[in-house]
């Protein structure tokens, strides 16, 4: 299985970003091989839709699961629509970290739209 995680910069080590659609990269850990592969969010940048341009990306690379801090509707959507799992994170931790609190069972399954729409540029 891959899981994909919003990071702040390349590799494991990174701490994780506190946006999904606009994250800088997404580090990506195959749980069968034990590697982890940094991807580059070509997606950060779109004037508006990021985040269901972000889940294309990450379906792109066969992602089964991402651990974000928040989604949004339409991201909540493009996660569904390409059968993903989505569980948040809080704390600021690194990449590593956050995917064993998510093997542990410790982090959340996000179903419905975490933030008001158009509210993933920044939050308040």
């Amino acid at each position: 299985m891959k899981i994909a995680v919003c990071a702040k910069t390349e590799g494991m080590e990174s701490v994780v970003d506190d946006r999904f659609g606009r994250a800088e990269y997404y580090v990506i850990f195959d749980t069968n091989k034990l590697v982890g592969e940094t991807v580059e969010n070509s997606a950060k940048g779109e004037p508006a839709g990021a985040g269901g341009s972000a889940v294309r990306l990450l379906s792109n690379h066969n992602v089964e699961v991402i651990l974000v801090p928040e989604l949004g509707p339409k991201a909540v959507d493009a996660v569904n629509g390409f059968e993903m799992k989505a569980y948040r994170y809080a704390d600021r931790k690194t990449v590593r970290e956050t995917i064993a609190a998510y093997q542990a069972g410790g982090l959340q399954q996000i179903e419905t739209s975490t933030t008001r729409s158009k509210s993933g540029l920044r939050r308040a």
